[in-house]
């Protein structure tokens, strides 16, 4: 009931007129009529930067696990790649968020008297910067989630096969992905979902052409604008509740049969 009434509470706000004035009931404050932090166009940009932070994100992720698990050699640098991908779980967003702009905001480094450029320069204030950074403070989880999976499989798949003079590619695809797909589609939703909710990582990098829902609620409860940053705070809400419904209904037949070999 606790969990429920904070939410109940937001939605509540979200629908009176004017609090605690006139407590009639509308969804005027959805509109964003004269309030900041960028409306709808917020909330459809937080939707595609979290699409596309799932969908990388999953590549990145895995196929990290999978290297840093399955491969025999370079034991040394297998153990600090795992270090390395455990590392942003102590560093929190703000710390990330601020590297990025003191790193990809800079033109280039002076070196010894001699320019260097930064090659990465052209990605700051982009889609692509706050993709990058959702990757990264959300990576140490999704990576143990995945490197968990992996380990359910057994150690001498890629040996066998290896034997056989079958690709280690077609082991990849035709067996790991089909049987680790619960645990991809978890990493999918949990980028999707954190990424719609993010603020600490964000807030340094987005830019006035790319406004983001969850930054927006942040500026117009600043400003005053409560009302309408409860209503932006609900559309967040709903969007991550509708992604894990169809989540949950498109992926439990794909669960079980992907799974039945766990029963056997």
């Amino acid at each position: 009931m606790l969990i429920l009434g904070i939410y109940f509470t937001a939605v509540y706000a979200s629908l009176v007129t004017v609090w605690p004035y006139n407590l009639t009931l509308g969804f005027g404050h959805f509109r964003f009529t004269g309030t900041g932090g960028g409306g709808y166009a917020a909330f459809f940009n937080s939707i595609r930067m979290s699409l596309y932070s799932a969908v990388f994100g999953i590549a990145i992720t895995f196929c990290a696990a999978y290297l840093i698990e399955k491969t025999r050699q370079m034991a040394s640098l297998r153990q600090v790649a795992y270090f390395l991908a455990i590392l942003p779980l102590a560093l929190p967003g703000l710390v990330i968020g601020r590297a990025y702009i003191f790193f990809f905001n800079a033109p280039g480094w002076n070196a010894g008297g001699i320019f260097v450029p930064n090659p990465l320069n052209f990605i700051y204030a982009s889609m692509s910067i706050l993709v990058i950074s959702n990757i990264v403070h959300f990576f140490s989880v999704s990576f143990l989630t995945a490197t968990t999976a992996l380990k359910q499989l057994d150690q001498e798949f890629e040996t066998v096969s290896e034997s056989m003079g079958v690709a280690f590619t077609k082991i990849f695809a035709r067996v790991t992905v089909p049987v680790c797909i619960p645990a991809i589609l978890e990493i999918g939703l949990y980028f999707f979902v954190n990424s719609m909710a993010t603020v600490s990582v964000v807030i340094f990098l987005y830019s006035a052409d790319l406004p983001l829902a969850s930054v927006a609620v942040a500026n117009m409860d600043d400003a005053g604008d409560v009302a309408p940053a409860c209503a932006m705070s609900v559309l967040i809400l709903l969007t991550n509740l509708a992604v894990l419904i169809v989540y949950g209904a498109l992926t439990h037949r794909l669960k079980t049969r992907s799974q039945a070999w766990a029963s056997r």
